[in-house]
């Protein structure tokens, strides 16, 4: 916040924390920043213990965008068949073979066949993992077939609550054009308010009104063209 609060003050050419119209750069840092998150939708992914009911603010997620919830491992254990696990050994043991007298060797597929006929039948009826997010009481409840994993990972769309959770340096770039928009609007309304009739001295309120305009029309503009293109690569 700071960091932005200054560089908007020396754009500005005003005093960083007593300026004449007594506005607040912070404030108009603050409206950028509410504005900003609704373009903010690059998601990240967080690894959390598995719950059937995982409270997300506990872990540390705040989000009203969740784009998907994987286990953090594969299905595997006594519950998953030969067939599920591709195990062609034990397929390959189950396999009966005879001889007859006076006959060639032959093979009994019938167990490889039950067994693939099972598989089909437990994943027709059944998933091996669903989940569901509750936005209202930011809670994900998850089900998974035994064994269940140690844990998951949730990929979500992070809804920041401070200026400082900003790290990526094209959002922050963003925050100060948005934010020295809005701080030349302010002052551009304070300044234009009273005019004085033959006075030698004139304040440049109109002049800054119809600049941030401008500078906000090109920014939302802008953003907005690329909303569908504008994610971060870490």
């Amino acid at each position: 916040m700071s960091e932005i609060v200054e560089q908007v003050s020396f754009a500005l050419g005003i005093p960083a924390v007593d300026n004449t119209e007594g506005l607040s750069i912070e404030q108009a840092v603050l409206i950028s920043f509410r504005e900003l998150k609704r373009y903010m939708r690059t998601p990240v992914d967080k690894t959390v213990p598995f719950s059937t009911r995982i409270d997300l603010h506990s872990v540390g997620i705040f989000t009203k965008d969740i784009r998907t919830v994987y286990p953090m491992q594969p299905r595997i254990g006594l519950t998953m068949s030969s067939i599920d696990s591709g195990n062609v050994f034990q397929v390959a043991a189950a396999v009966n073979v005879y001889s007859g007298i006076g006959q060639t060797s032959s093979l009994n597929i019938d167990p490889i066949m039950t067994e693939m006929a099972m598989a089909q039948v437990r994943n027709t009826l059944s998933t091996d993992f669903t989940w569901h997010f509750d936005i209202n009481n930011q809670v994900v409840y998850c089900t998974h077939r035994d064994p269940r994993p140690s844990a998951v990972t949730i990929r979500y769309v992070p809804d920041y609550k401070d200026v400082s959770e900003i790290q990526d340096n094209m959002w922050l770039d963003y925050l100060f054009r948005l934010s020295e928009a809005n701080m030349k609007k302010a002052l551009g309304r304070a300044r234009s308010k009273y005019h004085v009739e033959g006075s030698n001295v004139s304040l440049d309120g109109d002049a800054l009104l119809t600049e941030a305009n401008t500078e906000l029309d090109n920014i939302r503009a802008e953003l907005t063209a690329n909303s569908n293109r504008l994610v971060v690569v870490n």
